[in-house]
């Protein structure tokens, strides 16, 4: 009788563990992607940039390896900068979020695309 008192809070504790390790594994904190714009800019066109980042280990569902999957809105803003010169800042912007899985992992890319402003 003792022993399988042991053995179930032996599973509540192993239970307990596994649930705060899936609740506190992975997280990011929010992150301000476009900046209020300047009362009065200059238009200077169309800029667009892209950004990937990739989850690895096995299936889609079991993923857990992160490689620049939190930074890519961020990278994909600062691209899209860069890719009209004296560009300072970006309006009437669309986010497109796109995704592929490969062997041993997943890839997740977000698009940036907006009319460059200085």
């Amino acid at each position: 009788m003792i022993t399988q008192m042991r053995v179930g809070k032996v599973h509540f504790i192993a239970a307990f563990i596994l649930c705060a390790v899936i609740i506190t594994g992975c997280a990011s904190s929010y992150s301000l992607i476009l900046p209020k714009p300047p009362d009065q800019y200059q238009k200077l066109g169309e800029a667009s940039g892209e950004a990937c980042g990739s989850m690895l280990l096995l299936f889609t569902a079991y993923n857990f390896i992160p490689i620049d999957l939190n930074e890519r809105t961020q990278n994909a803003y600062q691209r899209a900068l860069a890719s009209v010169p004296g560009a300072t800042g970006l309006i009437n912007v669309t986010l497109q979020d796109h995704w592929f899985w490969w062997v041993i992992g997943s890839t997740k890319c977000v698009t940036i695309t907006g009319e460059a402003i200085r």
